[in-house]
């Protein structure tokens, strides 16, 4: 009988170390070889998770938006080997944020030198926030501090209170003055390395949607040989507090040799058996913010902006992202895609909410910003919603991170509470998905057969 390994999620993370995986097991001719089977589980009818795409009438994006940075070295590497390097697009990104109702650009240095809310000393202090960060060499003694204490002591109140105040707020709610420091530096590094000289940045996305990639590695997974396992969820795992013997699903019971967890902690713990409560528990210290995330196709842009921030604490969302400001239209059939996204508490009553209730909800924010806006503008609207979207990333996170080779021999962990301090990015699932993956050659090796490629 063949060794076999399960992966539970279809989503970046999962798929990746399946892929990588896979390419461990061929021999020199290329060949996969007998002796490893690779199963895939995903709730979903389709694969993708937070990254999955949808299909309209017109065109195919992602369900959640995303963008790659040009730091985002891991995803670039992985689209070139699935062969899709070549419709990767790079285009200029422009920021924005209304204050007291007026549109401010924050796309670029000069920008900022034109940001009336703050005195001219205070814009300095800004963008001087975004150089400080670059010379911070190690972020551990960042996540011993809020990024209220960071903002403060680095740029001052009226930069804190004026411009990052409303956006953590925005974000994290109640939880805002906890969030580690260590978060807020690895996004303005991110950000800061996909600026050009002018201070302009430039943001990547694929054409027709990161779909492309998934549905790629689902073929060469069956052409290899493995089973990706859609519209299947894994309930529980048994076994024992050292070994993993078997996972029971909506197709049925089956025994395994590896398992790697890739879907969110919450989900993951809930799986694990009864006699690993210590390990259970401590999964289950690391909480979630939930997202909502209202799609519409309109007849006309809202603004010049790709990304316009939220800074009015009544705003029910936090951010409005238009998908075809950045991205040319011609990939979108020349249609209007807006984004507009809310991250919410596991009770809020938008988590049970439909497309058509949220645009009633947002009109009156979203015409506080573009009075012009009415709903007869809307072509198409849909809502997307993740249970488990934003790790509540507090001060000392680092402690909560799990490791990838989990207290249970077999068992692996790769999602994405484990890519801290760097946010919630593509490549970095892909990042943790080639460490897991010699996490399992390395124990494949020592444990169960000889080596691998």
């Amino acid at each position: 009988m063949p060794h076999r390994v399960d992966i539970i999620g279809a989503g970046i993370s999962g798929l990746a170390t399946a892929y990588y995986l896979s390419k461990a097991l061929q021999d020199t001719s290329g060949q996969t070889g007998k002796d490893v089977e690779i199963h895939v589980w995903e709730r979903e009818a389709t694969p993708g998770g937070l990254a999955g795409t949808f299909t309209t009438n017109d065109f195919t994006v992602e369900k959640f938006y995303h963008h790659f940075y040009r730091r985002d070295a891991a995803i670039q590497e992985l689209l070139a080997e699935l062969d899709l390097g070549n419709d990767l697009v790079w285009r200029p990104a422009a920021t924005g944020a209304y204050y007291a109702g007026q549109p401010y650009r924050l796309a670029s240095p000069l920008d900022l030198l034109r940001f009336k809310p703050l005195p001219l000393i205070d814009r300095f202090r800004l963008g001087w926030l975004a150089l400080h960060a670059r010379t911070v060499k190690d972020w551990r003694q960042l996540d011993d501090i809020s990024v209220k204490e960071y903002i403060l002591k680095v740029a001052g109140e009226r930069v804190y209170h004026v411009v990052w105040e409303p956006l953590f707020h925005g974000k994290f709610g109640g939880y805002a003055d906890f969030i580690s420091a260590a978060w807020l530096w690895s996004k303005l590094v991110d950000r800061g390395g996909s600026r050009n000289r002018q201070g302009h940045e430039f943001l990547g996305y694929l054409r027709g949607g990161l779909g492309r990639v998934f549905a790629v590695i689902v073929k060469r997974l069956q052409d290899a040989g493995h089973t990706v396992h859609l519209g299947k969820a894994v309930q529980r795992l048994e076994g024992s507090p050292n070994q993993i013997t078997a996972l029971v699903t909506d197709g049925g019971t089956f025994q395994t040799d590896i398992v790697v967890g890739c879907v969110q902690v919450p989900d993951l713990a809930a799986m694990l058996p009864d006699n690993v409560k210590v390990y259970r528990d401590a999964l289950r210290q690391i909480r979630f913010l939930a997202n909502v995330c209202l799609v519409l196709t309109l007849k006309q842009p809202l603004s010049d902006f790709y990304w316009t921030n939220m800074t009015e604490a009544s705003a029910p969302f936090v951010g409005i992202i238009e998908q075809t400001n950045w991205a040319d239209r011609n990939d979108y059939n020349h249609k209007h895609v807006v984004y507009i996204s809310a991250y919410v508490t596991q009770d809020d009553p938008r988590l049970k909410m439909t497309a058509a209730e949220l645009v009633d909800m947002y009109l009156p924010s979203i015409r506080k910003l573009f009075p012009r806006f009415d709903a007869t503008l809307i072509e198409a609207q849909t809502v997307w919603k993740a249970l488990y979207a934003q790790p509540l990333v507090h001060v000392g996170y680092r402690h909560l991170v799990p490791d990838i080779a989990s207290p249970i021999s077999n068992f692996f962990v790769c999602t994405m509470a484990q890519i801290y301090p760097h946010d919630r990015q593509v490549s970095n699932g892909v990042v943790l998905a080639r460490k897991t993956t010699e996490y399992v050659k390395r124990y494949y090796e020592t444990r169960l057969s000889s080596p691998l490629r």
